[in-house]
């Protein structure tokens, strides 16, 4: 046994110092106290959400609210960490200096799955494609379980009986994790996020990279050239909207039109799709690709992809009798999201946006804008930015909430105009989350639509 491998089974053995008492906290304690062990567990918030939670789970634990340990106490033997804290904390340095080993959820559930693991990460799409790779590899008679950064945490997942498990990773999770030993990985792309955590957006692509460090196939997107070169994985198969060479996934055009195509293989035409625009159509051809390195039926893959509407919040028309589309697409947090959805609207367009920007400067927004007939009516805490950006390119207004904001566009649309919810930005400056934000949204539009009814 080496260095390494002593320290870690003497950690295993020990104390752990958990940081943060969210979702993953929460599964960590689960996790603790089902392998016999004990913890301490800190957070900087007062309140935090998972407190009540872990005391029922491990009613021996210490609890630390408020703050962080400026070092680690003398009783732990390791430190698990959730995503979104800060690395360069004292306590993490500290941690160093003294050779105490820092891991995350995710090297906790890599060190006892005993299933094969597909890794999906990007800026945008990771959620569509995850829930898409997990509805076809169930068409195909996998048992598969998904999670981690969206829905059940990782570890939750191991209670389950899956073959295969599928986890949407955030860059928060890769730079805490060691290099996860995945039976395949992709990065979907990259662009601007997360800019006031990561020093920088070649960080942040780096961070994003690391899924591919070990993976066992990489699957690259090949409309993306410099993340291409990403990874140096010798078994690699890439996906795209042009054509493939004979391994990999795109599209074909035929005289019945486009049909997305294995090399020279057609597996379905892209009109039977339920899902919208070349972004999606991107998503759509990621999930083929991971899908396929387990080697599984393609007709299960084809039945789930034909079947499948998108997320809740991800470009979801609010049905209503005016004539106006809504559209609340508020998992559009970052201005990325936001660009792929406006890009797929046509006509006049009114775009409800802003929140916390997270340190993006919103210049593709403006130089997208500056080319179409709309109007932005824009709340939260960086709409001063929206309006510095956008004022000189369309019209932009102000609303104290969500609430006026729908109320202020449905003044001023007319049938066929679009309404889209993309905010751009985070939604945790005025919401719980962007659920939060797209509910209120939805709530507020049949709220107006009813009320309209009634006076018509």
């Amino acid at each position: 046994m080496n260095a390494v491998s002593e320290n870690l089974q003497s950690a295993e053995n020990g104390k752990a110092l958990v940081l943060g008492m969210g979702a993953t906290g929460i599964s960590i304690a689960s996790w603790l106290a089902a392998n016999g062990r004990s913890g301490i567990f800190a957070d900087s918030r007062r309140q935090p959400p998972g407190c009540a939670a872990i005391q029922d789970l491990l009613p021996d634990a210490q609890l630390q609210c408020g703050d962080l340990p400026g070092s680690v106490p003398q009783d732990v033997s390791e430190i698990l960490i959730s995503p979104g804290l800060e690395l360069d904390l004292p306590l993490l340095k500290d941690a160093e200096a003294r050779n105490i080993p820092v891991r995350s959820d995710i090297d906790l559930f890599m060190g006892v799955c005993e299933g094969r693991v597909l890794g999906i990460t990007g800026s945008n799409g990771k959620s569509t494609v995850t829930k898409l790779v997990e509805g076809m590899l169930n068409a195909a008679g996998v048992t598969v379980a998904a999670g981690a950064n969206l829905g059940t945490p990782a570890l939750d997942l191991l209670a389950t009986s899956a073959e295969v498990f599928v986890l949407e990773l955030s860059s928060f999770q890769l730079e805490r994790s060691d290099y996860l030993q995945l039976h395949a990985a992709v990065l979907l792309n990259v662009s601007p996020d997360h800019l006031d955590h990561h020093a920088s957006i070649e960080d942040y692509a780096a961070a994003k990279a690391r899924i591919y460090k070990c993976c066992g196939t990489a699957v690259v997107n090949r409309d993306e050239p410099d993340m291409f070169q990403q990874t140096e994985i010798s078994e690699q198969i890439s996906f795209g909207l042009g054509l493939p060479a004979p391994t990999d996934w795109g599209i074909v055009e035929c005289d019945d039109g486009q049909w997305i195509a294995r090399g020279n293989f057609l597996v379905m035409p892209v009109a039977e799709l339920q899902l919208v625009g070349q972004h999606n159509l991107l998503n759509v051809l990621a999930a083929f690709a991971i899908a396929s390195t387990l080697d599984v039926p393609v007709d299960g893959l084809v039945t789930a992809a034909r079947l499948f509407t998108g997320l809740p919040h991800r470009m979801q028309r609010v049905p209503t009798r005016d004539g106006i589309v809504w559209i609340n697409d508020s998992k559009a947090t970052n201005e990325a999201a936001a660009l792929a959805s406006i890009n797929s609207v046509d006509g006049r367009l009114i775009l409800i946006a802003g929140g916390d920007a997270k340190g993006g400067d919103l210049e593709l927004l403006r130089t997208t804008l500056e080319h179409r007939d709309v109007s932005v009516i824009v709340l939260g805490k960086d709409r001063d930015l929206f309006h510095t950006q956008l004022s000189d390119v369309c019209k932009v207004r102000s609303a104290e909430s969500l609430e006026k904001a729908v109320a202020m566009a449905a003044v001023t649309a007319s049938s066929s105009d679009t309404v889209l919810l993309a905010p751009a930005c985070s939604s945790l400056d005025m919401f719980s989350g962007y659920g939060e934000r797209g509910e209120r949204f939805c709530q507020a539009v049949q709220s107006l639509s009813m009320s309209m009814e009634d006076h018509s």
